[in-house]
């Protein structure tokens, strides 16, 4: 499986931005893309959730499994990944230092082999590239996160 990671440092303590992170509830405030989140089961270290979110080819919807091991890391597991994807899991590791909190988002994905004909699946149908957009969504993500975080705690 190919694999991207990009971090973030945020001036706030480990707990408060691990929570940001951690409740799903919040993601559609902090995250305009989106619209829905549904959690299933969560019984502190396991949750079962679906996600659904807008994208340039329209609404998609996922369904994973997130084990929250609380305040160090969150890993995800999509078994319902979006589509394009045979598979997609990731991981969010949280370190401490001097009150300022990194956070790194780590993602792994499988790219389905594309259908002969399929113009979307022929745009992602390179790893590499597929990769670079996916990239650029986490950066994106995390300063989202990074910014919502801050303002919590300069509240």
């Amino acid at each position: 499986m190919a694999a991207v990671t990009e971090s973030v440092v945020i001036d706030a303590p480990i707990e408060a931005a691990y929570g940001a992170f951690a409740d799903l509830d919040r993601w559609p405030a902090i995250l305009p893309d989106t619209l829905d989140v549904q959690v299933l089961y969560c019984d502190g270290y396991n949750q079962e959730f679906t996600m659904t979110v807008e994208r340039p080819g329209g609404q998609e919807t996922v369904r994973g499994i997130r084990y929250c091991r609380a305040p160090y890391e969150l890993e995800l597991v999509q078994t319902t990944p979006p589509p394009l994807l045979k598979r997609m899991t990731g991981r969010w590791t949280f370190a401490e230092q001097d009150g300022r909190t990194t956070v790194t988002a780590t993602r792994e994905f499988e790219l389905l082999a594309p259908p002969s004909g399929d113009p979307a699946a022929a745009r992602v149908s390179d790893e590499a590239e597929f990769g670079r957009r996916l990239s650029g969504h986490l950066q994106h993500n995390l300063q989202l996160f990074r910014e919502a975080v801050e303002a919590d705690v300069d509240r």
